[in-house]
């Protein structure tokens, strides 16, 4: 007696013709490569509590430029989960230097570390500006957009129905 392998095409799940026809008219989803660096930066300042506008790496020099508000949460963070160095302990702001280091750590993460000097914070009311020199990424800006209604969920509404448990 010989012995058929079974073949993965055997293991599919019966086809839905429904969600086939939402998904074709809905579209496939691309998620390009060429931001990422920039949404890593907005993903490691958001989970902090900061509501980043804008992430930009300039086209011709490894600058990056970030544009960021800080809320009460973010700022806590700062003041009381990083140990304050003894240089900055009498300054008039401390969420700057602050800022800086904690950048300079996210970038040490994300695989290259800076250097002291290469970053540069300013702050005006809750807004901050850090610009910082990092070489990894590719030219492009990131801007946060105001979220749309998506016709996307009436689409799957009866395909849930059909479908649930």
């Amino acid at each position: 007696m010989k012995l058929v392998p079974k073949t993965a095409a055997s293991f599919q799940p019966p086809r839905d013709k429904l969600l086939e026809g939402i998904l074709r008219r809905c579209g496939a989803y691309y998620h390009p490569a060429e931001l990422f660096y920039q949404e890593l930066w907005r993903d490691r300042l958001g989970e902090i509590g900061f509501y980043v506008i804008s992430v930009e790496r300039m086209p011709h020099h490894p600058v990056w430029e970030i544009r960021l508000r800080g809320s009460l949460a973010a700022q806590t963070y700062l003041l009381v989960t990083k140990p304050i160095p003894k240089p900055h302990a009498c300054a008039d702001d401390l969420l700057v230097p602050q800022l800086k280091a904690e950048i300079r750590q996210i970038a040490q993460g994300l695989g290259k570390p800076t250097k002291r000097d290469c970053v540069g914070v300013t702050r005006s009311g809750a807004y901050f500006r850090v610009s910082f020199l990092w070489p990894l990424g590719r030219p492009g800006v990131l801007v946060r957009q105001e979220k749309r209604a998506e016709p996307f969920s009436f689409l799957v509404r009866p395909w849930l129905r059909k479908n649930r448990n």
